[in-house]
């Protein structure tokens, strides 16, 4: 957008009148540095330039679409222009987290999008409406959107406890809509049929449970979605497949009877994997993702029964070029035990891997584990090992064995202590040999510290 200078040789009575006309307060004029064109001008108030005013309608917009609605709605207070200025914003919030303010939320929903001017675009529309379904009409929440779609929506985003099964036809005919979040749909049966979603490249949604066949399904008719988020948190199998995917966000919840994931997506190349609930058995991944490069896997309560299906889990992603692999083993254990890998499998390869961020106990079960990946990781550069500490089991131990059995197997590192391990430049002969035989040996402290001295030599060397 291209703006003309300014001229600074400006009438003071102008000036006085502009200031008359406007309601800012004497801090948003700004006194320019002294310029032979501005000596011209009184010494006193005709230097003082009103810069809201030299800017254009346009360029408001853009900056009050920065702030929230409510805010953008109090700035109408500072300026007589504002007072329609804001209502073209094309990003608007209507959120209401008090029952007892409803009016106000309608008032300002039919202010700002029912009367809206069909003239001023919508471009973005967060809705955020909690525990007051009783209180609304039924059809007024659909209205909102009829109105939003008139407008040619881009990006949806509903949050709140909220009944969307009367909302869900019409959010879905959006043809407009470029990204579209639900985050607590909860229970959902069935999507609603007639989706016409086909620029649609981003979506989030949050399900209790669902029929995988029927997310398929909605999947298969989203032809051109390239980023999904899911947040799951019933079903006992859950198989994903679509062609377009590129990125994918699996969450799942209190699920603890998942037993297999099915990923059948042949454009991934991110992929972020995550269980926050206690599982009985750890899912079975299984499926087809080529062209992976990006994973990120986080476990939390996995015990020794999990130990085949994290080996089947990292055997999927193996040809990925950065892994971070976060594991929280089970509160309950009172010993440490392989969760990794069980006793006498081999772990596979990882012939691109080029980045490594594990984190988890490095007792000597994982610890072992982690070595065997790491020989089997030929185009390894850099390396992170954090050792988690187990807090319930080591809040509930006194000194001794069993305390010992959970410390950190990590070699001493650059600040005296064994609790993690930075190392880069793994990529080079010397120093690939010199880490291998720093992580295979048993030796003392005194000897580990003389190895990493020298790995830091070569390029190894401690995090900050």
């Amino acid at each position: 957008m291209d703006f003309e200078r300014p001229n600074l040789q400006i009438d003071s009575n102008k000036i006085q009148n502009q200031r008359r006309r406007s309601s800012f307060s004497s801090s948003v004029y700004y006194t320019p540095p002294a310029t032979p064109m501005a000596m011209t001008c009184s010494q006193t108030d005709a230097n003082q330039i009103d810069l809201f005013s030299i800017l254009s309608d346009d360029l408001l917009i853009t900056i009050l679409s920065f702030l929230p609605t409510r805010m953008a709605a109090r700035a109408t207070v500072l300026c007589r222009r504002f007072r329609f200025i804001w209502e073209a914003s094309p990003f608007l919030q209507l959120i209401n987290r008090n029952p007892s303010h409803l009016d106000k939320f309608i008032a300002m929903a039919d202010h700002d999008l029912l009367h809206r001017n069909s003239l001023h675009s919508l471009h973005s529309l967060y809705l955020e409406l909690y525990d007051i379904n009783r209180s609304l009409p039924d059809s007024y929440v659909p209205s909102l959107l009829e109105k939003a779609r008139s407008l040619g929506l881009c990006h949806l985003t509903i949050v709140g406890s909220f009944h969307f099964a009367p909302v869900l036809p019409i959010i879905f005919t959006i043809e407009t809509l470029k990204s579209l979040s639900l985050p607590n749909i909860g229970w959902l049966h069935m999507f609603p049929s007639g989706v016409t979603l086909t620029c649609l490249r981003s979506l989030s949604i949050g399900l209790a449970s669902i029929d995988p066949t029927k997310l398929n399904q909605l999947l298969s008719e989203l032809c051109s979605l390239e980023d999904l988020h899911l947040d799951i948190h019933s079903t006992t199998s859950l198989s994903l497949s679509s062609q377009t995917i590129r990125k994918l966000e699996l969450i799942i919840g209190a699920a603890p009877r998942l037993y297999t994931l099915g990923l059948f997506l042949p454009s991934l190349g991110s992929l972020h994997l995550e269980n926050r609930g206690f599982l009985d058995s750890l899912f079975r991944i299984h499926g087809e993702v080529p062209l992976l490069r990006k994973a990120l896997i986080s476990l939390h309560a996995v015990h020794a029964g999990h130990a085949g299906a994290a080996r089947m889990l990292l055997s999927c992603i193996s040809h990925v070029e950065e892994l971070s692999l976060h594991v929280k083993e089970d509160q309950h254990m009172q010993y440490p035990v392989p969760i990794l890998l069980e006793p006498g499998e081999t772990m596979p390869k990882f012939p691109n891997l080029k980045h490594l961020d594990v984190g988890l106990c490095f007792h000597q079960h994982n610890f072992d584990a982690i070595v065997m990946m790491l020989h089997n990781c030929p185009s390894l550069e850099l390396l992170n090992l954090v050792h988690e500490i187990p807090l319930p089991q080591f809040t509930r131990m006194k000194r001794g064995r069993k305390r010992k059995d959970w410390g950190s197997k990590l070699p001493l590192n650059a600040d005296g202590n064994h609790r993690y391990a930075y190392l880069k430049n793994l990529h080079l002969g010397e120093n690939r040999k010199e880490f291998i035989k720093l992580l295979s040996k048993k030796c003392s402290s005194k000897r580990h510290a003389h190895k990493l001295d020298l790995g830091r030599h070569c390029g190894l060397c401690g995090a900050n």
